[in-house]
């Protein structure tokens, strides 16, 4: 008898994650990807052992930053000359709604731990109805994001598995070398 309510628990504990992890990040139907260069990524590097400021080029490429969706200075620095701006395929934006930007069960999110700064070279901007729903800011090398969404509900800390970022470096270089 005690066997029949374990199996029934652990079934319904088992459901309870299922529903929980797909709950999108994001409400979108289109996907801007921008790619900072790599002439202003030296340009920066230069700068910053000169100890000269980039100013919001920084604050875009090291920090949380933009704290809301809507930040004007933001989106023009990123459309600037130091980013290429790419339109994410209808193929590829299904592929990160339904496989890659839901949220996962903290479960599964044990895995490495990088101890760098996080370095913001590639940002995805998600839209619904053109309207700004979200901002996902990645860092492929140190496996670190930084989201925002409009969606109030989610917990970003339940992104991005080691795999997922696997999958996310071959989508952006799949893009980069269509340039």
């Amino acid at each position: 008898m005690i066997r029949k309510y374990a199996v029934l628990l652990l079934l319904f504990i088992m459901l309870s994650c299922k529903s929980r992890e797909e709950k999108m990040f994001f409400d979108f139907d289109s996907i801007e990807y921008y790619s900072l260069n790599k002439s202003k990524e030296e340009e920066m590097g230069e700068n910053n052992s000169k100890s000269i400021d980039n100013g919001i080029f920084d604050k875009i490429f090291f920090d949380n930053y933009p704290e809301k969706l809507n930040n004007d200075v933001f989106y023009k620095t990123i459309n600037s000359d130091g980013f290429s701006k790419f339109t994410i395929s209808q193929k590829d934006a299904e592929y990160l709604k339904n496989d890659i930007f839901l949220e996962k069960s903290p479960l599964k999110m044990f895995g490495s731990v990088y101890a760098c700064t996080p370095q913001y070279r590639d940002i995805l901007v998600f839209k619904k109805n053109k309207e700004i729903s979200g901002i996902a800011k990645i860092c492929l090398s140190c496996q670190q994001f930084y989201i925002i969404s409009s969606k109030k509900e989610i917990e970003p800390e339940n992104f991005g598995t080691e795999e997922e970022y696997k999958l996310l470096g071959k989508l952006f270089g799949k893009y980069k070398k269509a340039k």
